[in-house]
């Protein structure tokens, strides 16, 4: 069965103007093509078919649910980036110099991996109800590419800084790609807070 097919009925009203703008925009995009079930779609298409499917207007139109999963996505990522800060910044020597960043990490991990894990699922929910909008903004692409960065940098640091964690004093200089990294987390959540908050007025 086609994923997404000519004949199938649409879950919005039909907008002349919008559909000609769409069209005219699947045009000049980058097609970045990709098979679905052995058909053809660009990924545009795929957005759309997210935003119009049972599950995404009834997400999108929900009077309850959609602002509960937001509400769930905002505290998922006030849980993980607050706990993620105080570690960048007592990596960058700005933060809390009574305890070592092997003891905030290791006492926070907890809240910032059921952060994360919260504002990743609400995140994907929110995307699969407003997809075609969201592939449409250049801030919700700004966001995924700070993101991404900010993924790799934790990555980076967890593994060539962590298994020397337990060697810092309090009162010890971190090493300078340590407090480089700190920086850097920090640089990239800003951003990508700014740039979510972005998106999330401009979709209005």
């Amino acid at each position: 069965m086609a994923l997404i097919s000519p004949t199938q009925p649409s879950h919005r009203v039909a907008d002349p103007v919008f559909d000609s703008k769409a069209a005219h925009l699947t045009e000049t995009l980058p097609r970045n093509d990709a098979f679905f079930f052995g058909v053809r779609v660009t990924l545009y298409q795929f957005c759309q078919f997210l935003s119009d499917s049972h599950f995404g207007t009834a997400l999108r139109e929900s009077q309850y649910i959609f602002p509960i999963i937001e509400s769930i996505h905002v505290l998922g990522l006030a849980a993980s980036v607050g706990a993620i800060v105080l570690l960048d910044l007592r990596l960058t020597g700005l933060g809390i110099r009574s305890a070592t960043p092997g003891q905030i990490m290791s006492q926070l991990k907890p809240w910032y991996l059921t952060g994360f894990a919260a504002m990743f699922v609400s995140g994907v929910l929110l995307f699969w109800a407003e997809a075609e909008k969201c592939y449409r903004s250049p801030t919700f692409r700004w966001k995924l590419l700070f993101l991404l960065l900010a993924g790799v940098n934790a990555l980076w640091y967890e593994r060539k800084y962590v298994p020397k964690m337990h060697a810092w004093s309090r009162t010890s200089l971190l090493p300078a790609g340590a407090r480089l990294i700190g920086w850097f987390s920090l640089t990239c959540w800003t951003l990508v807070i700014g740039f979510g908050r972005w998106t999330a007025y401009g979709l209005r």
